[in-house]
């Protein structure tokens, strides 16, 4: 048995139905005041009834405008960037803008594939969190050469003339180490990200900062670079494990502490009670840990809703305006903090319902 296709519906369908003109279904379809009320209502109810789905490339190549936002991340598998994204998306349908989100897995290569296809796609703007590697600035500097707005998020290329929103990546690590350090602990290591990115410089910064404050040595050994995935995390622990092990780890991200905790449980389970752990951003279930855990929160929903703020006001300005940089403050969480949540998380669901 055959199965035909169905035939896609067109307005001049719809303006033969309804004995109008193309024009004027066009028209109605977009709300126009010159059409009348009552024949707007017809003509969306008889395309509905149709099955009328809009051209929107036809509709972007009369209008200049796609409605619709390429977004790049280097990963969504954990909280932190789908709560990023999910704040896109939110604050993109309420300005009636559509995304596209496209996964570099932390690969430059692909990031610069996919704003390539994006731009191919006629996006408005683009909003972009960097991968791990060394970026290919070609394709920004073309972005920039075709007028795309674009604003950088959470990992941003510095000097290119883009916008971006960002944490105080330097401060929040900084704050996290001289609490360990307060708490009377003098062995401190840091599986770091790479030097290429951003965040991986600035956490650094932060760790080395509050180890220099309280007078402590910077040891070499107790740094190891590499990337922002539990896999970086899994092998420099094993490193780690080939010399004096510290009495803190300072993870780089939660992605890269999930992989030390990972080689912890598999070399040795006790490690898990024996060496405290901090990572920079959280990944949900924090409070539900075994061992006490500390974290820097990233504000992701603000994130998300200044990224795309920013980047719809440059969309919407033809006349341009200057680079926007917003640094949004961090939030220590420490092992007491959880320990209140999941306390009071426990009495809510323990309370007699009515």
């Amino acid at each position: 048995m055959v199965i035909m296709a169905k035939k896609r519906v067109r307005l001049a369908d719809i303006a033969e139905r309804l004995n109008l003109s193309k024009v004027s279904v066009s028209k109605a379809l977009r709300d126009h005041p010159d059409i009348s009320k009552e024949t707007r209502e017809l003509v969306k109810k008889t395309a509905a009834e149709m099955g009328y789905l809009p051209n929107l490339l036809a509709r972007s190549l009369s209008s200049k405008r796609s409605y619709t936002l390429g977004v790049v991340v280097p990963k969504i598998a954990h909280t932190f960037m789908a709560t990023v994204v999910d704040a896109i998306q939110e604050a993109a349908t309420q300005r009636g803008y559509g995304i596209v989100l496209a996964v570099s897995q932390e690969r430059a290569d692909l990031e610069r594939q996919h704003i390539e296809r994006l731009l191919a796609m006629r996006v408005d703007g683009l909003l972009v969190s960097v991968s791990q590697q060394a970026p290919h600035v070609e394709v920004y500097e073309r972005v920039r050469e075709m007028g795309i707005p674009l604003v950088f998020f959470d990992r941003a290329i510095e000097g290119l003339g883009f916008s971006s929103v960002t944490v105080d990546d330097r401060e929040g690590a900084y704050r996290a180490v001289e609490y360990v350090i307060r708490k009377g602990y003098r062995k401190i290591a840091h599986v770091a990200g790479t030097p290429e990115v951003l965040i991986g410089r600035e956490r650094r910064a932060g760790y080395e900062a509050a180890l220099r404050q309280a007078g402590l040595p910077i040891r070499p050994e107790w740094i190891i670079e590499g990337g922002f995935d539990e896999w970086h995390g899994y092998y420099a622990f094993k490193r780690l494990l080939q010399g004096e092990l510290p009495e803190v780890i300072f993870a780089v991200t939660f992605p890269v502490e999930l992989g030390i905790r990972a080689a912890m449980r598999e070399s040795d389970p006790s490690l898990l009670e024996r060496i405290q752990l901090i990572s920079f951003s959280e990944g949900g279930l924090n409070e539900f840990y075994v061992y006490p855990h500390i974290c820097v929160r990233q504000p992701a929903r603000e994130m998300g809703r200044r990224a795309l703020e920013i980047l719809v006001a440059e969309i919407e300005r033809e006349d341009g305006r200057a680079p926007q940089h917003v640094v949004l403050k961090t939030e220590l969480i420490t092992p007491e903090d959880y320990l209140r949540r999941f306390a009071v998380r426990m009495a809510v669901e323990r309370t007699p319902t009515t």
